[in-house]
């Protein structure tokens, strides 16, 4: 039996058993003319280039809560570490630019294929579903408990479904092609490059977002300190690792995209190997 082609009862009926599909398709379709490469791209950057100088801020902000620490409890290894947590963002900082940059040059330089656009699809459909759903049920938790980081939380939630929907509708920005002829094998192999390729293309975003949140943190840990309020030292060290942890995303997205390719190259050259074998034997 010939499989049913949705697309030529488009124009005859308003509803039937594929109304869902061209409704998906139509929903993709709209979502597309905003989400494009060049919009994603330009996001991307400004975000990267906004943690760039968030941790900057948080150099500074360190710094000052070293000086307050040392003012407060007339002790010196306050102020000592604030002057050491200069050159240790500074060098993350150093880190996260040359990882980053070199994970866009992986990305180009690593091409791979799936067979059709139906997994990205998918996957761009769910992810916009999930994420509304995220939204609306976070805020609506939010609201009845008023809580705030219920309502971050969604917004959290939201913004990576999205990124993910934005990254499914254009599988240029993760160097995929589409390839029909591709076999099961290679299907595999590309379906787990989309994931890779994706979480080292979101991790620019996760970096500047991150330390923003970090240095916000910080200022929220220097308040405390000046109010004399509990857990001024334990929200230091969380904001602390929160801005070195962010900063150090780029280079921990290198490694194992590394390590994870070498993976599916190996596998890729044991799928290989029949073919070559079959060649041999004809000659």
């Amino acid at each position: 039996m010939e499989p049913t082609d949705t697309s030529a009862a488009q124009g005859t009926k308003k509803w039937d058993a594929f109304t869902a599909v061209r409704w998906g398709d139509q929903a993709l379709a709209w979502v597309g003319r905003v989400m494009t490469a060049a919009r994603y791209e330009t996001v991307e950057a400004w975000v990267e280039k906004a943690g760039h100088y968030a941790l900057v801020v948080a150099a500074g902000l360190g710094l000052v809560y070293g000086l307050v620490g040392a003012f407060k409890w007339n002790q010196l290894s306050p102020a000592l570490i604030g002057i050491v947590w200069i050159p240790c963002v500074g060098v993350a900082q150093y880190a996260a630019f040359k990882f980053a940059s070199t994970s866009r040059g992986l990305i180009r330089s690593s091409g791979s294929q799936l067979s059709s656009k139906a997994f990205p699809a998918c996957l761009a459909l769910w992810s916009l579903l999930l994420g509304i759903i995220a939204l609306v049920g976070y805020s609506y938790v939010a609201v009845r408990m008023d809580s705030l980081s219920s309502l971050g939380m969604g917004l959290v939630a939201f913004a990576i479904c999205e990124l993910t929907v934005w990254l499914c509708l254009n599988p240029a920005l993760l160097n995929i092609n589409i390839v029909p002829a591709s076999t099961a094998g290679e299907e595999a192999i590309g379906v787990l490059t989309f994931a890779m390729k994706a979480l080292l293309r979101l991790v620019p975003i996760g970096f500047g977002v991150g330390v923003i949140v970090g240095d916000f943190e910080i200022l929220a840990a220097i308040i405390r300190l000046l109010r004399d309020q509990e857990f001024a030292i334990t929200g230091s060290e969380s904001a602390a690792w929160m801005v070195l942890g962010s900063a150090a995303l780029p280079l921990i997205g290198y490694i194992l995209f590394v390590l994870n390719y070498l993976l599916l190259d190996v596998i890729r050259a044991i799928l290989a190997v029949p073919e070559k074998l079959d060649v041999i034997g004809k000659k």
